[in-house]
């Protein structure tokens, strides 16, 4: 790879903007996903527990996990609707009030996403390749989506982690 900024003046930043406790699918409990990555030199993340019913739509609170070197942003990962291949939409919103309303059952994943978005997140597409998002269902989002997540460290251990197909969206 060329011109990469790593030798540039500036200050790089380490963050995670997607990951989980035990409140959903992860294994630690929302204080020790955030100790651990304290611990571990990171600047900051975003515990992005998935909002669905059967977890009851956790947003967590992780202010309290806040030091003078690490800080959290408040978000979840968004679930609504299905793709083009029947499955569920994963979207990454960072940056949510804690008291974001679940989607309402006439909502269209468009309008969640614009929801979240007018309430202060930064979207992305989560780990398109694992749910095999394709190209059409991407697009049909418009501009509302800010990023796409082209690695996933869980999803690439069933090889599903890369979604640089996406990348000419970009």
């Amino acid at each position: 790879m060329n011109n990469l900024p790593f030798d540039k003046p500036g200050r790089f930043w380490k963050g995670n903007l997607h990951c989980h406790s035990n409140l959903t699918d992860g294994a630690l409990s929302p204080a020790d996903v955030c100790r651990t990555y304290a611990e571990n030199g990171y600047d900051f993340i975003s515990l992005t527990d998935h909002f669905l019913a059967v977890y009851d739509y956790p947003l967590v609170d992780t202010r309290p996990y806040r030091t003078e070197r690490f800080t959290t942003i408040l978000g979840a990962e968004l679930h609504h609707g299905q793709t083009e291949h029947g499955v569920m939409w994963h979207i990454l919103a960072n940056g949510l009030p804690l008291d974001f309303a679940p989607p309402a059952e006439t909502e269209t994943v468009a309008d969640f996403v614009e929801r979240a978005i007018d309430a202060g997140a930064f979207v992305s597409i989560a780990h398109p390749q694992w749910y095999t998002l394709t190209v059409a269902d991407a697009l049909s989002l418009g501009d509302r989506v800010h990023a796409i997540e082209v690695y996933n460290t869980t999803c690439d251990e069933t090889d599903t982690g890369a979604g640089s197909y996406m990348l000419d969206l970009l």
